[in-house]
């Protein structure tokens, strides 16, 4: 008998046998038990996840002769005939090689006739988003209006490809890729049934190069199977796939954090001498910093590395003296070389370009960080530690290679608009906010920041003692309400517990969304104050009280700029590192973007250092020959 790859011979008889897809085979269980199967289904998800053959189980279950409980018995004349496809009343078509009308006009004739064995026919249509947009359309009338007990079964991998007026006309499952669990337990059980030895290295390795395929997963085991007598363990994976073992990447850490970009270099050397993919190795370190920064965020997430327990621990070792920020640009750094060198005809060049970066890579630096050093020497409590540990990197630390002396962005003295400076800069308005560097800006944050923040309306302050405490609760909850109070000068009578506010003649519209709200405003004053308020919204303001409703807006809401100046005018460390770097605060909603393009800025100005070395001693003439 002609040898069956393992894909089809372990290819599921019935529902029960399926793997990982419960939400889909349960229901159609129910569907076929219940009588109330649609006449039209479309099975979407990634490859070798079980699309095309629950297509079949349907199949099956609606023409099997001995079914129970909606589950076809996989054993009758009619089951085995659909396995093996020679049913007749059962078609199989492919969509890549049947896209034109004309085929489809083929299949619309035959589902006129009625069924020969069964009491259903059955079309599945594998990779249906292959078909022309003319077989779409000559599939739609058929498709609304079949004849009785016909059925489609449409699967594909990509259904944005198929037409809106095909997807309104089906019953769609979303499939999903299989768990290491689910994959895990199969392939275990397939390798016992063919008789063969998987120790738990192989298996990793195995889960790992199917990526949540079944069908992945079983034809790697076939071909292992195939060339192995004996154990299937990791190292015999390792050579009939060509993959570089996980040591490599441990080694290239080393390199990187001692920035010995000789070593970086040999590893690459010797990659090369036993022959392996260059283009898997630089898919290989973008993993690997993804490991990295995965354990660093959390050391419970490496329980979802495909790694071996002893790997992981070195691994977290390693992380630990790496720093988040450091591990957000390797990786970023790494994703796009890997696309250069994956394109490219010189991958060996590239490659190692890339490896003597990574290992001359320079630690990022907050200037949060900085300004907290400055005040604890300054208050005399010594260095302050920044986040994510110690690194031991070679000349990586904020602190450089001689006393006194600081970095930003890797560069002694001072840092560039350009790149680590925009970093400095969205450091220092979020420090003057109040705000860790990498926590997200908010409404009450923001608030909270600003009421700490120096108090330049000191009159408007007295004028009515807790007015600006009550815009800043009203901003937190009714943000444009109480940008229409702050455009008016508050008077108190407390005789009469009036509460009047005056704004100057132009502001009609202020006026007019206060007095919608008046009825809500008065019960908040009342709490705000401790005692029933009458407030009254008036006209009459002058011109000459317009320095006074400044200063009322600029003790509430200041701007970028005004904070940063009252927060230097406090701090003489922050003043004096502001006039250094001559920064300006970045508004609160772009500094996220500000600090993802410094993640990189400073990598790509070394590129173009590169491509434009600077002149030697002496002047330009010189230099250039002239």
């Amino acid at each position: 008998m002609a040898y069956h790859a393992l894909a089809r011979k372990y290819r599921p008889a019935t529902f029960s046998e399926m793997v990982g897809q419960q939400h889909v085979t349960s229901t159609l269980r129910a569907a076929v038990r219940k009588d109330k199967l649609t006449h039209a289904y479309l099975f979407a998800g990634p490859r070798g996840c079980g699309k095309t053959t629950v297509a079949r189980l349907l199949a099956k279950a609606l023409n099997c002769t001995q079914s129970h409980d909606g589950d076809p018995c996989g054993v009758c004349d009619v089951c085995r005939g659909i396995a093996a496809g020679s049913y007749l009343d059962v078609l199989e078509i492919d969509a890549a090689s049947h896209t034109g009308v004309d085929n489809i006009r083929e299949l619309r004739d035959m589902a006129q006739y009625s069924p020969t064995k069964g009491g259903c026919r059955v079309f599945i249509i594998d990779e249906v988003h292959m078909l022309s947009k003319g077989a779409f359309n000559a599939l739609l009338k058929i498709l609304e209006e079949p004849p009785a007990r016909v059925y489609f079964f449409f699967a594909t991998t990509e259904p944005t490809k198929v037409l809106r007026t095909i997807l309104s006309r089906c019953q769609r499952f979303d499939f999903r890729l299989l768990t290491r669990q689910e994959l895990s337990a199969r392939i275990q059980e397939v390798a016992t049934a063919e008789g063969v030895t998987l120790d738990p290295g192989g298996l990793r390795m195995v889960i790992s190069l199917a990526e949540g395929s079944m069908r992945d997963a079983l034809s790697i085991l076939d071909q292992l199977i195939a060339g192995c007598e004996e154990v299937i363990d990791e190292p015999y994976i390792v050579r009939q796939f060509g993959l570089v073992q996980a040591e490599v990447y441990v080694e290239l850490n080393e390199a990187i954090l001692q920035q010995d970009s000789r070593r970086a270099l040999q590893l690459l050397a010797d990659l090369m001498t036993a022959g392996q993919s260059l283009d898997v190795f630089a898919q290989g370190i973008v993993l690997n910093f993804r490991n990295l920064l995965l354990v660093k965020i959390d050391p419970e997430l490496a329980d979802t590395l495909e790694m071996a327990p002893e790997q992981v621990t070195r691994l977290t070792e390693q992380a630990a003296r790496f720093q988040k920020q450091d591990l957000l640009a390797l990786l970023d750094r790494a994703s796009q070389h890997y696309e250069r060198i994956h394109r490219s005809t010189q991958p060996r060049i590239l490659l190692e370009a890339a490896l003597v970066e990574y290992t001359l890579f320079e630690s990022r630096v907050l200037l949060s960080d900085l300004v907290r050093r400055l005040q604890a020497l300054e208050q005399g409590e010594g260095p302050a530690s920044t986040d994510g540990g110690a690194s031991d990197r070679k000349g990586a630390s904020s602190q450089g290679g001689g006393a006194g002396q600081t970095r930003v962005g890797g560069r002694r003295g001072a840092a560039t608009r350009s790149g680590s400076g925009r970093v400095a800069e969205a450091a220092s308005s979020r420090l003057v906010a109040g705000e860790h560097p990498g926590s997200r800006p908010t409404a009450r944050t923001t608030s909270r920041s600003r009421t700490h923040s120096k108090n330049e309306g000191i009159a408007a302050a007295d004028t009515i003692p807790g007015w600006t405490g009550f815009i800043q609760v009203l901003l937190e909850v009714q943000p444009g309400l109480a940008a229409c109070l702050m455009d008016g000068l508050p008077s108190l009578d407390s005789e009469a517990d009036r509460l009047v506010v005056a704004f100057p003649p132009d502001k009609d519209f202020q006026l007019a969304r206060l007095r919608q709200e008046l009825p809500q405003l008065q019960e908040r004053v009342a709490g705000h104050w401790g005692r029933p308020l009458q407030l009254t919204v008036v006209t009459n303001a002058t011109d000459d009280d317009g320095a006074l409703r400044e200063d009322i807006r600029r003790s509430v809401a200041p701007t970028e700029k005004e904070v940063l100046a009252a927060a230097c005018r406090s701090d003489r460390p922050l003043a004096d590192l502001v006039d250094l770097l001559q920064g300006e605060p970045i508004p609160l909603e772009e500094q996220d973007s500000w600090l993802h393009e410094a993640g990189s800025s400073k990598l790509t100005r070394r590129e173009q250092e590169a491509d434009h070395p600077p002149a030697p001693d002496g002047n330009d003439d010189a230099a250039e020959g002239k």
